[in-house]
Protein backbone atom coordinates (compact mmCIF):
# COMPACT_ATOMS: atom_id res chain seq x y z
CA UNK A 1 0.00 0.00 0.00
CA UNK A 2 1.42 3.44 -0.86
CA UNK A 3 2.59 5.31 2.19
CA UNK A 4 1.60 8.87 2.97
CA UNK A 5 4.22 11.27 1.69
CA UNK A 6 6.15 13.61 3.93
CA UNK A 7 4.66 17.08 3.61
CA UNK A 8 4.90 18.97 1.33
CA UNK A 9 5.14 17.26 -2.07
CA UNK A 10 5.77 19.24 -5.25
CA UNK A 11 2.81 21.22 -6.51
CA UNK A 12 1.73 20.32 -10.09
CA UNK A 13 0.90 23.04 -12.59
CA UNK A 14 -2.76 24.01 -13.00
CA UNK A 15 -4.45 25.74 -15.87
CA UNK A 16 -5.54 29.28 -15.05
CA UNK A 17 -8.93 30.77 -15.80
CA UNK A 18 -10.13 34.33 -15.74
CA UNK A 19 -12.54 35.44 -13.03
CA UNK A 20 -14.66 37.03 -15.74
CA UNK A 21 -15.00 33.75 -17.66
CA UNK A 22 -16.19 31.82 -14.63
CA UNK A 23 -18.57 34.60 -13.60
CA UNK A 24 -20.01 34.55 -17.12
CA UNK A 25 -20.50 30.79 -16.86
CA UNK A 26 -22.38 31.18 -13.59
CA UNK A 27 -24.54 33.93 -15.02
CA UNK A 28 -25.35 31.75 -18.01
CA UNK A 29 -26.31 28.85 -15.79
CA UNK A 30 -23.71 26.52 -17.27
CA UNK A 31 -21.16 26.36 -14.48
CA UNK A 32 -20.57 23.18 -12.59
CA UNK A 33 -21.21 22.54 -8.90
CA UNK A 34 -24.94 21.97 -9.27
CA UNK A 35 -24.82 18.49 -7.82
CA UNK A 36 -26.64 16.04 -10.08
CA UNK A 37 -27.75 12.48 -9.75
CA UNK A 38 -27.70 10.37 -6.65
CA UNK A 39 -26.83 12.41 -3.59
CA UNK A 40 -26.61 11.28 0.00
CA UNK A 41 -26.80 14.77 1.44
CA UNK A 42 -28.40 14.86 4.86
CA UNK A 43 -31.49 17.00 5.00
CA UNK A 44 -31.10 20.10 7.12
CA UNK A 45 -28.39 21.14 9.52
CA UNK A 46 -28.63 19.77 13.07
CA UNK A 47 -31.88 18.30 14.37
CA UNK A 48 -32.99 18.22 17.98
CA UNK A 49 -31.54 14.72 18.33
CA UNK A 50 -28.16 15.83 16.99
CA UNK A 51 -27.34 18.76 19.24
CA UNK A 52 -23.85 17.47 19.91
CA UNK A 53 -22.97 17.58 16.24
CA UNK A 54 -20.64 20.19 14.71
CA UNK A 55 -20.69 21.25 11.09
CA UNK A 56 -17.86 23.81 11.31
CA UNK A 57 -14.63 24.12 13.29
CA UNK A 58 -11.83 26.60 13.84
CA UNK A 59 -8.30 25.55 12.93
CA UNK A 60 -5.93 24.29 15.60
CA UNK A 61 -3.56 27.08 16.70
CA UNK A 62 0.18 27.26 16.19
CA UNK A 63 0.44 25.43 12.85
CA UNK A 64 2.67 26.37 9.92
CA UNK A 65 -0.22 25.93 7.47
CA UNK A 66 -3.98 26.36 7.62
CA UNK A 67 -6.33 24.96 5.00
CA UNK A 68 -10.06 25.46 4.62
CA UNK A 69 -12.59 22.75 3.76
CA UNK A 70 -16.11 23.64 2.62
CA UNK A 71 -18.50 21.19 4.28
CA UNK A 72 -21.73 20.82 2.28
CA UNK A 73 -23.38 18.33 4.62
CA UNK A 74 -25.56 18.65 7.65
CA UNK A 75 -26.39 16.06 10.31
CA UNK A 76 -24.30 12.95 10.82
CA UNK A 77 -22.22 13.30 7.68
CA UNK A 78 -21.44 16.96 8.29
CA UNK A 79 -20.29 16.12 11.80
CA UNK A 80 -18.17 13.27 10.39
CA UNK A 81 -16.09 15.78 8.46
CA UNK A 82 -15.41 17.85 11.55
CA UNK A 83 -14.33 14.69 13.36
CA UNK A 84 -12.09 13.77 10.40
CA UNK A 85 -10.48 17.22 10.50
CA UNK A 86 -9.84 16.83 14.24
CA UNK A 87 -8.25 13.44 13.63
CA UNK A 88 -6.06 14.80 10.84
CA UNK A 89 -4.78 17.60 13.08
CA UNK A 90 -3.84 15.03 15.72
CA UNK A 91 -1.98 12.94 13.11
CA UNK A 92 0.60 15.65 12.30
CA UNK A 93 1.88 19.01 13.51
CA UNK A 94 2.24 21.11 10.36
CA UNK A 95 -1.33 21.80 9.15
CA UNK A 96 -4.55 23.00 10.76
CA UNK A 97 -7.99 22.66 9.19
CA UNK A 98 -10.79 25.18 9.19
CA UNK A 99 -14.11 23.52 8.38
CA UNK A 100 -16.67 25.96 7.02
CA UNK A 101 -20.29 24.90 6.72
CA UNK A 102 -21.30 25.83 3.17
CA UNK A 103 -24.62 24.04 2.61
CA UNK A 104 -26.25 23.47 -0.71
CA UNK A 105 -28.91 25.83 -1.98
CA UNK A 106 -31.23 23.34 -3.62
CA UNK A 107 -28.62 21.28 -5.43
CA UNK A 108 -26.12 24.08 -6.01
CA UNK A 109 -22.97 25.04 -4.09
CA UNK A 110 -23.58 28.79 -4.20
CA UNK A 111 -20.87 29.72 -1.70
CA UNK A 112 -18.29 27.62 -3.52
CA UNK A 113 -19.22 29.04 -6.91
CA UNK A 114 -18.98 32.57 -5.58
CA UNK A 115 -15.62 31.98 -3.91
CA UNK A 116 -14.14 30.43 -7.06
CA UNK A 117 -15.38 33.33 -9.16
CA UNK A 118 -13.89 35.80 -6.68
CA UNK A 119 -10.53 34.04 -6.71
CA UNK A 120 -10.79 33.14 -3.00
CA UNK A 121 -11.84 29.48 -2.96
CA UNK A 122 -11.31 27.04 -0.11
CA UNK A 123 -8.35 24.71 -0.28
CA UNK A 124 -10.53 21.59 -0.48
CA UNK A 125 -14.09 21.14 -1.74
CA UNK A 126 -16.46 18.41 -2.93
CA UNK A 127 -17.95 17.56 -6.31
CA UNK A 128 -19.69 14.57 -7.82
CA UNK A 129 -17.58 12.45 -10.20
CA UNK A 130 -19.56 13.59 -13.22
CA UNK A 131 -18.87 17.25 -12.45
CA UNK A 132 -15.09 17.44 -12.57
CA UNK A 133 -14.85 17.49 -16.41
CA UNK A 134 -16.65 20.82 -16.48
CA UNK A 135 -14.58 22.18 -13.61
CA UNK A 136 -11.49 21.12 -15.54
CA UNK A 137 -12.81 22.78 -18.68
CA UNK A 138 -13.16 26.07 -16.85
CA UNK A 139 -9.66 25.68 -15.42
CA UNK A 140 -10.75 26.02 -11.80
CA UNK A 141 -9.47 22.68 -10.53
CA UNK A 142 -5.94 21.45 -9.83
CA UNK A 143 -4.69 18.27 -11.56
CA UNK A 144 -3.74 15.57 -9.08
CA UNK A 145 -1.60 13.36 -11.35
CA UNK A 146 1.69 14.64 -9.95
CA UNK A 147 0.58 14.21 -6.36
CA UNK A 148 -0.74 10.70 -7.02
CA UNK A 149 2.41 9.61 -8.83
CA UNK A 150 4.62 10.68 -5.93
CA UNK A 151 2.29 8.92 -3.50
CA UNK A 152 2.54 5.74 -5.59
CA UNK A 153 -1.20 5.65 -6.27
CA UNK A 154 -1.99 3.72 -9.45
CA UNK A 155 -4.83 2.02 -11.29
CA UNK A 156 -4.33 -1.21 -9.35
CA UNK A 157 -5.24 0.60 -6.13
CA UNK A 158 -8.84 1.26 -7.19
CA UNK A 159 -11.88 -0.74 -8.18
CA UNK A 160 -12.14 -0.79 -12.02
CA UNK A 161 -15.25 1.40 -12.23
CA UNK A 162 -13.75 3.88 -9.75
CA UNK A 163 -10.59 4.24 -11.84
CA UNK A 164 -12.72 4.68 -14.95
CA UNK A 165 -14.59 7.52 -13.24
CA UNK A 166 -11.35 9.18 -12.20
CA UNK A 167 -9.73 9.13 -15.64
CA UNK A 168 -12.44 10.13 -18.11
CA UNK A 169 -10.64 13.37 -19.00
CA UNK A 170 -7.16 11.87 -19.31
CA UNK A 171 -5.80 13.75 -16.30
CA UNK A 172 -7.01 13.09 -12.77
CA UNK A 173 -8.68 16.09 -11.18
CA UNK A 174 -10.60 14.69 -8.21
CA UNK A 175 -10.20 11.84 -5.76
CA UNK A 176 -13.11 9.65 -4.58
CA UNK A 177 -13.97 9.92 -0.93
CA UNK A 178 -17.53 8.59 -0.90
CA UNK A 179 -18.44 6.01 -3.53
CA UNK A 180 -22.16 5.51 -4.08
CA UNK A 181 -22.84 1.98 -5.26
CA UNK A 182 -26.09 2.48 -7.14
CA UNK A 183 -27.95 0.43 -6.22
CA UNK A 184 -28.27 -2.77 -4.24
CA UNK A 185 -31.87 -4.01 -4.05
CA UNK A 186 -33.26 -4.31 -0.54
CA UNK A 187 -36.35 -6.40 0.05
CA UNK A 188 -38.68 -6.44 3.02
CA UNK A 189 -38.89 -10.00 4.34
CA UNK A 190 -42.05 -9.12 6.26
CA UNK A 191 -43.86 -8.25 3.02
CA UNK A 192 -42.54 -11.38 1.32
CA UNK A 193 -43.82 -13.55 4.16
CA UNK A 194 -47.20 -11.84 4.08
CA UNK A 195 -47.79 -12.70 0.40
CA UNK A 196 -46.34 -16.20 0.48
CA UNK A 197 -42.92 -15.49 -1.04
CA UNK A 198 -39.75 -17.03 0.36
CA UNK A 199 -38.40 -14.26 2.63
CA UNK A 200 -34.83 -15.39 2.03
CA UNK A 201 -34.96 -15.43 -1.77
CA UNK A 202 -34.73 -12.11 -3.65
CA UNK A 203 -35.44 -11.74 -7.38
CA UNK A 204 -32.39 -12.28 -9.56
CA UNK A 205 -33.89 -11.19 -12.87
CA UNK A 206 -36.31 -8.48 -13.99
CA UNK A 207 -38.85 -11.19 -14.85
CA UNK A 208 -38.67 -12.51 -11.28
CA UNK A 209 -38.99 -8.97 -9.92
CA UNK A 210 -42.14 -8.54 -12.00
CA UNK A 211 -43.56 -11.86 -10.81
CA UNK A 212 -42.87 -11.00 -7.17
CA UNK A 213 -44.42 -7.57 -7.71
CA UNK A 214 -47.63 -9.13 -9.02
CA UNK A 215 -48.03 -10.99 -5.73
CA UNK A 216 -47.23 -7.96 -3.59
CA UNK A 217 -49.52 -5.47 -5.35
CA UNK A 218 -52.53 -4.35 -3.33
CA UNK A 219 -55.09 -1.75 -4.41
CA UNK A 220 -58.00 0.08 -2.87
CA UNK A 221 -60.05 1.01 -5.90
CA UNK A 222 -57.65 2.96 -8.11
CA UNK A 223 -55.26 3.65 -5.25
CA UNK A 224 -52.16 1.48 -4.95
CA UNK A 225 -51.70 0.82 -1.23
CA UNK A 226 -48.91 -1.75 -1.50
CA UNK A 227 -46.48 -2.20 -4.38
CA UNK A 228 -43.59 -4.46 -5.27
CA UNK A 229 -41.24 -1.65 -6.23
CA UNK A 230 -41.39 1.79 -7.84
CA UNK A 231 -38.97 1.66 -10.81
CA UNK A 232 -39.34 5.36 -11.67
CA UNK A 233 -38.57 6.49 -8.14
CA UNK A 234 -35.06 5.20 -7.54
CA UNK A 235 -33.76 8.56 -6.28
CA UNK A 236 -35.24 10.52 -9.15
CA UNK A 237 -36.07 9.80 -12.77
CA UNK A 238 -32.51 10.06 -14.12
CA UNK A 239 -31.05 7.69 -11.53
CA UNK A 240 -33.97 5.33 -12.15
CA UNK A 241 -33.18 5.41 -15.87
CA UNK A 242 -29.50 4.68 -15.35
CA UNK A 243 -30.41 1.69 -13.18
CA UNK A 244 -32.99 0.27 -15.57
CA UNK A 245 -30.87 1.00 -18.63
CA UNK A 246 -27.85 -0.81 -17.23
CA UNK A 247 -30.08 -3.67 -16.01
CA UNK A 248 -31.11 -4.18 -19.63
CA UNK A 249 -27.52 -4.09 -20.84
CA UNK A 250 -27.72 -0.55 -22.20
CA UNK A 251 -24.97 2.04 -22.75
CA UNK A 252 -25.36 5.76 -22.09
CA UNK A 253 -22.13 6.89 -23.78
CA UNK A 254 -20.13 5.70 -26.77
CA UNK A 255 -16.99 3.70 -26.06
CA UNK A 256 -14.83 6.79 -26.62
CA UNK A 257 -17.04 8.87 -24.27
CA UNK A 258 -17.72 11.40 -27.04
CA UNK A 259 -21.36 10.71 -27.95
CA UNK A 260 -24.34 10.39 -25.61
CA UNK A 261 -26.37 7.26 -26.39
CA UNK A 262 -29.53 7.31 -24.23
CA UNK A 263 -31.40 6.11 -27.33
CA UNK A 264 -29.45 2.84 -27.25
CA UNK A 265 -32.06 0.11 -27.96
CA UNK A 266 -31.37 -1.62 -24.65
CA UNK A 267 -31.81 1.64 -22.71
CA UNK A 268 -35.13 2.13 -24.52
CA UNK A 269 -36.16 -1.36 -23.39
CA UNK A 270 -35.32 -0.36 -19.83
CA UNK A 271 -37.60 2.67 -20.05
CA UNK A 272 -40.31 0.57 -21.71
CA UNK A 273 -40.18 -1.75 -18.71
CA UNK A 274 -40.60 1.19 -16.34
CA UNK A 275 -43.58 2.47 -18.35
CA UNK A 276 -45.19 -0.97 -18.59
CA UNK A 277 -44.80 -1.42 -14.86
CA UNK A 278 -46.52 1.92 -14.21
CA UNK A 279 -49.42 0.96 -16.49
CA UNK A 280 -49.78 -2.44 -14.84
CA UNK A 281 -50.32 -0.91 -11.40
CA UNK A 282 -52.80 1.61 -12.74
CA UNK A 283 -50.55 4.62 -13.33
CA UNK A 284 -47.68 6.36 -11.59
CA UNK A 285 -49.99 8.97 -10.09
CA UNK A 286 -52.08 6.47 -8.11
CA UNK A 287 -49.57 5.49 -5.43
CA UNK A 288 -50.61 5.85 -1.80
CA UNK A 289 -48.00 3.72 -0.07
CA UNK A 290 -46.38 6.13 2.40
CA UNK A 291 -47.89 8.80 4.66
CA UNK A 292 -46.87 12.42 4.02
CA UNK A 293 -45.14 12.53 7.41
CA UNK A 294 -42.81 9.60 6.69
CA UNK A 295 -39.16 10.33 7.47
CA UNK A 296 -37.65 6.93 6.59
CA UNK A 297 -37.36 5.54 3.05
CA UNK A 298 -40.61 4.11 1.68
CA UNK A 299 -39.62 0.47 2.18
CA UNK A 300 -39.81 1.05 5.94
CA UNK A 301 -43.56 1.68 5.65
CA UNK A 302 -44.29 -1.99 5.04
CA UNK A 303 -46.11 -1.03 1.84
CA UNK A 304 -43.16 -1.40 -0.55
CA UNK A 305 -41.69 -4.84 -1.10
CA UNK A 306 -38.41 -4.00 -2.81
CA UNK A 307 -36.37 -0.80 -3.19
CA UNK A 308 -32.79 0.27 -3.85
CA UNK A 309 -31.11 2.38 -1.17
CA UNK A 310 -27.93 4.33 -0.56
CA UNK A 311 -25.77 3.32 2.39
CA UNK A 312 -27.07 6.24 4.43
CA UNK A 313 -30.71 5.30 3.91
CA UNK A 314 -30.11 1.58 4.43
CA UNK A 315 -28.35 2.15 7.74
CA UNK A 316 -31.14 4.52 8.76
CA UNK A 317 -33.79 1.85 8.12
CA UNK A 318 -31.76 -0.82 9.89
CA UNK A 319 -31.31 1.40 12.93
CA UNK A 320 -34.67 3.17 13.10
CA UNK A 321 -37.19 1.03 11.23
CA UNK A 322 -39.98 -0.74 13.12
CA UNK A 323 -38.84 -4.37 13.31
CA UNK A 324 -42.48 -5.49 13.25
CA UNK A 325 -42.92 -3.79 9.88
CA UNK A 326 -39.59 -4.12 8.12
CA UNK A 327 -36.82 -6.72 8.07
CA UNK A 328 -34.35 -6.16 5.26
CA UNK A 329 -32.49 -8.46 2.95
CA UNK A 330 -30.00 -7.19 0.35
CA UNK A 331 -28.76 -8.38 -3.03
CA UNK A 332 -27.43 -7.02 -6.30
CA UNK A 333 -30.14 -5.40 -8.40
CA UNK A 334 -31.86 -7.79 -10.86
CA UNK A 335 -30.95 -7.87 -14.53
CA UNK A 336 -32.88 -8.48 -17.74
CA UNK A 337 -32.16 -12.04 -18.77
CA UNK A 338 -30.57 -12.25 -22.21
CA UNK A 339 -29.55 -8.58 -22.14
CA UNK A 340 -27.86 -7.90 -18.83
CA UNK A 341 -26.06 -10.16 -16.40
CA UNK A 342 -25.65 -10.50 -12.65
CA UNK A 343 -24.55 -7.11 -11.30
CA UNK A 344 -24.92 -5.31 -14.63
CA UNK A 345 -27.48 -2.87 -13.18
CA UNK A 346 -24.93 -1.53 -10.71
CA UNK A 347 -23.31 1.82 -11.44
CA UNK A 348 -21.21 4.26 -9.46
CA UNK A 349 -21.85 7.80 -8.31
CA UNK A 350 -20.77 9.47 -5.11
CA UNK A 351 -18.56 12.40 -4.16
CA UNK A 352 -14.95 13.36 -4.80
CA UNK A 353 -12.61 15.82 -3.14
CA UNK A 354 -10.84 18.40 -5.28
CA UNK A 355 -8.40 21.27 -4.87
CA UNK A 356 -9.43 24.54 -6.57
CA UNK A 357 -6.73 25.97 -8.83
CA UNK A 358 -6.57 29.20 -6.80
CA UNK A 359 -6.27 27.41 -3.44
CA UNK A 360 -3.81 29.13 -1.12
CA UNK A 361 -2.25 25.93 0.23
CA UNK A 362 -2.55 23.20 -2.43
CA UNK A 363 0.26 21.02 -1.06
CA UNK A 364 -1.24 21.01 2.42
CA UNK A 365 -4.66 20.45 0.84
CA UNK A 366 -3.39 17.32 -0.92
CA UNK A 367 -1.93 16.03 2.35
CA UNK A 368 -5.42 16.30 3.86
CA UNK A 369 -7.10 14.77 0.79
CA UNK A 370 -4.71 11.84 0.91
CA UNK A 371 -5.38 11.37 4.62
CA UNK A 372 -9.16 11.39 4.05
CA UNK A 373 -9.28 9.15 0.99
CA UNK A 374 -6.33 6.76 1.24
CA UNK A 375 -4.90 6.48 4.75
CA UNK A 376 -5.99 3.63 7.00
CA UNK A 377 -6.79 6.03 9.82
CA UNK A 378 -8.79 8.48 7.73
CA UNK A 379 -10.83 6.02 5.68
CA UNK A 380 -11.64 3.93 8.74
CA UNK A 381 -12.82 7.06 10.60
CA UNK A 382 -15.00 8.07 7.65
CA UNK A 383 -16.61 4.64 7.70
CA UNK A 384 -17.16 4.73 11.45
CA UNK A 385 -18.51 8.28 11.59
CA UNK A 386 -20.32 8.56 8.26
CA UNK A 387 -20.53 5.09 6.62
CA UNK A 388 -18.41 6.39 3.75
CA UNK A 389 -17.34 3.72 1.25
CA UNK A 390 -13.86 4.57 -0.10
CA UNK A 391 -12.78 3.97 -3.68
CA UNK A 392 -9.28 2.94 -2.56
CA UNK A 393 -9.40 -0.85 -2.37
CA UNK A 394 -6.59 -1.29 0.19
CA UNK A 395 -8.53 0.69 2.79
CA UNK A 396 -9.40 -1.32 5.90
CA UNK A 397 -12.83 0.32 5.69
CA UNK A 398 -13.71 -2.10 2.90
CA UNK A 399 -13.04 -4.93 5.32
CA UNK A 400 -15.37 -3.24 7.78
CA UNK A 401 -18.06 -3.15 5.08
CA UNK A 402 -17.51 -6.83 4.32
CA UNK A 403 -17.88 -7.82 7.97
CA UNK A 404 -21.03 -5.76 8.49
CA UNK A 405 -24.00 -7.74 7.17
CA UNK A 406 -26.08 -4.58 6.85
CA UNK A 407 -23.76 -2.93 4.31
CA UNK A 408 -21.64 -5.80 2.94
CA UNK A 409 -23.60 -5.71 -0.32
CA UNK A 410 -22.11 -2.30 -1.12
CA UNK A 411 -18.58 -3.70 -1.09
CA UNK A 412 -19.65 -6.51 -3.40
CA UNK A 413 -21.24 -3.98 -5.72
CA UNK A 414 -18.13 -1.78 -5.69
CA UNK A 415 -15.72 -4.58 -6.55
CA UNK A 416 -17.88 -6.09 -9.31
CA UNK A 417 -19.30 -2.87 -10.80
CA UNK A 418 -18.56 -2.09 -14.47
CA UNK A 419 -20.70 1.00 -15.07
CA UNK A 420 -20.43 4.69 -14.22
CA UNK A 421 -22.77 7.61 -14.66
CA UNK A 422 -21.84 9.65 -17.77
CA UNK A 423 -18.76 11.69 -16.83
CA UNK A 424 -18.78 14.53 -19.34
CA UNK A 425 -18.64 18.34 -19.21
CA UNK A 426 -22.42 18.59 -19.70
CA UNK A 427 -23.39 15.90 -17.17
CA UNK A 428 -25.93 18.25 -15.62
CA UNK A 429 -27.68 18.63 -18.98
CA UNK A 430 -27.77 14.84 -19.31
CA UNK A 431 -29.32 14.24 -15.89
CA UNK A 432 -31.75 17.15 -16.27
CA UNK A 433 -32.90 16.01 -19.71
CA UNK A 434 -33.42 12.48 -18.45
CA UNK A 435 -35.44 13.74 -15.50
CA UNK A 436 -37.87 15.54 -17.79
CA UNK A 437 -38.09 12.97 -20.59
CA UNK A 438 -38.33 9.86 -18.42
CA UNK A 439 -41.04 11.52 -16.34
CA UNK A 440 -42.97 12.31 -19.52
CA UNK A 441 -42.71 8.70 -20.68
CA UNK A 442 -43.71 7.19 -17.34
CA UNK A 443 -46.77 9.45 -17.18
CA UNK A 444 -47.75 8.53 -20.73
CA UNK A 445 -46.94 11.83 -22.42
CA UNK A 446 -44.24 10.44 -24.76
CA UNK A 447 -43.18 7.04 -25.99
CA UNK A 448 -39.95 5.70 -24.49
CA UNK A 449 -38.21 5.85 -27.86
CA UNK A 450 -39.25 9.45 -28.54
CA UNK A 451 -38.31 10.52 -25.01
CA UNK A 452 -34.80 9.10 -25.17
CA UNK A 453 -34.15 10.32 -28.70
CA UNK A 454 -35.01 13.80 -27.45
CA UNK A 455 -32.49 13.41 -24.64
CA UNK A 456 -29.82 12.27 -27.09
CA UNK A 457 -30.38 15.34 -29.25
CA UNK A 458 -30.24 17.74 -26.31
CA UNK A 459 -27.12 16.25 -24.74
CA UNK A 460 -25.14 15.90 -27.94
CA UNK A 461 -26.04 19.44 -28.95
CA UNK A 462 -24.78 20.66 -25.57
CA UNK A 463 -21.59 18.62 -26.00
CA UNK A 464 -20.98 20.13 -29.43
CA UNK A 465 -21.49 23.63 -28.06
CA UNK A 466 -19.13 22.97 -25.16
CA UNK A 467 -16.42 21.72 -27.52
CA UNK A 468 -16.73 24.82 -29.68
CA UNK A 469 -16.23 26.99 -26.60
CA UNK A 470 -13.42 24.83 -25.20
CA UNK A 471 -11.47 23.46 -28.20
Amino acid sequence: MPSRLPFPPTRPAARDVSRRAFLAAIAGGTAALALSGCAVVSGGAVSAGQQGFRLSKDPAPGRQNTIELYNIWGGTLGNAWVLLADLYEKSQSHTAVRVTYAPLSGSTQIRLQTSIAAGTPPDVAFCTPDEYPQLAGYGVITPLDGYMAKAGLKEKDYAPAVWSQMTQTGKIYAHPVLVDVNFPLFWNKRVFEDVGLDPDTPPKTIDELDAFSDKILKKDGNRVTRIGTVPWDYYGFSNSMFTAGFAFGGKFMSDDNQVATPDDPNVIQGLQWMCDYAKKVGGASHLAVTPPSATLPSIASGNVGMAPMTTTDAVNVYENGDKKTVELGAALFPYAEGLGSSGSATWLGGYDMFIPSKAQNPDAAWDFVQFATVSDEGTRANFTNGTLLPGYTASPALGEFQRDDEVAIYREGLITCKNIRPTIPVAGVYSGSLDIAVSAAVYGQMTPEAALRKVAGQVNQALDQYRKEHP
